[in-house]
């Protein structure tokens, strides 16, 4: 078959996470309607249906965390969980018609640029083309497996949050738990009631403040059913509190991070009893540096006589168990990686190659950067949502999201007012931008040598965004056609 007789669609979603569907609800909205979302799986919600280990939850207010343009009054927690997220997402579908739009089992491999469209190879075979691409794959999507010699010679269970085998019943089992981050904070406080013991193996002490946990009474829920504009308020006022004092409270030096930093220290001080155990649980890097943790129960689980904290590095994993720098053989039945993701990686997994044949992944070999968090130059009619530089360490996903939708929705009347076909972004622009994120990156905390996975090597962070999302919002919300190279 030739390039044409493949089929071709005027934009093609990757995946149905929450960004693809946000990004197809936008196209839908705007009278758009020849477009396709591939999905690998069978099923949509991206992270929330990858995601289902035990107490998975959001982090973010649960009126945050969803779009701006369908509200949900019954939500039934304050932070919701994985389940919950899910179904919203399936109900985005429904009430917007995109189910005719997607395409499950349908994995990308590779996408070329021909000089005139984007050819998509699917790992089952299948070709198509579109004329612009929208990766929906987001920033943390492939699990980070820990590096660990010996992980193949162990006799037990081991895996990944993110690949939860619920056929493995913990019940009465020696757990091992490899990291204290945030899936770390939700799984060990659901499993230690049931386990018989569980270890924990701690590179770095979190940052944890309280969740301050609640359920969202049914009283509450039928009023904002019956006044909408009282949820939106909510919303409102949800965003401009965790926007403002979120983004103050990252900026190095502030007052208001010594605060919170003492506030974080005063609940660990209220939540664990031994002393010895207080110690190590005390973080020895400015709050938010690496991620914050928020959980009402995960402090007080080391309480607990059957959980035990080892601070000492893993050496090395054996058929019985880890064994820590000591010398100390940890038996244990079942390993949990409690490890997160791999930021920014789709350069790693797709085979991406824009004009000229010029791959992503050699591009981005010395250093991840891209033009205002969503295109990169040389790659013409590609987006990204949720690229580099455009996660939050204080609000929700789902703004930046939003506007970067946007931003591709003014990028398609771009190219119809002009007869155009292309659009990328320059190198100088795409220098530029990055020039100014990592300036003012050194005055917020997350640029601090503390080994997060926001940072490469050099300590340059790629990952987050240094400003609010109102910022982000309104660096969104025109474009800027001199800083593009536009093509017939």
């Amino acid at each position: 078959m030739s390039a044409s007789d493949h089929p071709h669609y005027r934009v093609v979603i990757l995946g149905a996470g929450m960004s693809g569907l946000c990004m197809a609800i936008e196209l839908r909205k705007h009278g758009m309607g020849d477009f396709t979302v591939l999905e690998k799986a069978e099923g949509v919600g991206g992270t929330w249906r990858e995601n289902t280990y035990p107490g998975v939850a959001c982090d973010v207010p649960s009126h945050l965390y969803s779009f701006s343009f369908e509200l949900n009054p019954d939500w039934s927690h304050a932070f919701s969980g994985g389940e919950e997220i899910r179904a919203y997402c399936e109900r985005c579908v429904d009430r917007y018609g995109l189910e005719p739009h997607l395409q499950f089992d349908a994995e990308v491999q590779a996408l070329a640029f021909d000089g005139d469209r984007w050819q998509l190879q699917l790992t089952d075979g299948r070709q198509l083309c579109a004329d612009l691409v929208v990766s929906g794959l987001g920033g943390l999507h492939r699990p980070n497996h820990a590096a660990i010699e010996g992980r193949d010679s162990f006799a037990g269970h081991l895996f990944h949050t993110a690949e939860w085998d619920h056929q493995h019943d913990l019940a009465g089992s020696r757990v091992a738990i490899i990291g204290t981050g945030a899936s770390a904070a939700q799984v060990l406080p659901s499993i230690a009631p049931v386990a018989g013991k569980v270890t924990v193996f701690q590179r770095s002490a979190a940052w944890v403040f309280p969740r301050m946990a609640r359920d969202i009474s049914p009283q509450r829920r039928a009023r904002y059913r019956r006044f909408p504009a009282l949820m939106r308020l909510h919303r409102w006022l949800l965003w401009l509190l965790m926007d403002v004092l979120g983004t103050l409270s990252l900026r190095r030096g502030s007052a208001l991070q010594a605060r919170l930093e003492r506030r974080a220290k005063d609940f660990l001080e209220q939540e664990v009893q031994d002393p010895e155990t207080r110690r190590k649980l005390t973080p020895d890097y400015a709050a938010g540096c690496k991620r914050r943790c928020i959980s009402d129960d995960y402090l007080a689980s080391f309480n607990r006589p059957n959980v035990e904290l080892v601070t000492d590095m893993i050496t090395r994993i054996e058929a019985g168990g880890i064994r820590d720098a000591s010398g100390t053989l940890h038996e244990v039945d079942t390993i949990i990686e409690a490890t997160g993701f791999k930021p920014f990686d789709i350069h790693e997994y797709v085979d991406i190659r824009g004009r000229d044949g010029v791959r992503l992944q050699e591009q981005w070999r010395h250093r991840v950067e891209s033009y205002r968090t969503v295109m990169a130059p040389g790659f013409p009619n590609f987006f990204m949502l949720l690229g580099p530089n455009s996660a939050t360490g204080h609000t929700s996903a789902l703004i930046m999201i939003e506007s970067q939708a946007r931003f591709v929705i003014h990028c398609l009347r771009l190219l119809a007012r002009r007869n155009a076909r292309h659009v990328e972004p320059t190198a100088d622009a795409t220098r530029r931008f990055n020039f100014r994120i990592q300036r003012d990156m050194q005055k917020m905390v997350f640029s601090g040598g503390c080994n997060a996975w926001y940072t490469d090597e050099q300590d340059h962070n790629y990952t987050l965004w240094p400003y609010s999302a109102l910022r982000f919002c309104a660096e969104f919300l025109r474009l800027k056609p001199e800083e593009l190279k536009i093509g017939r």
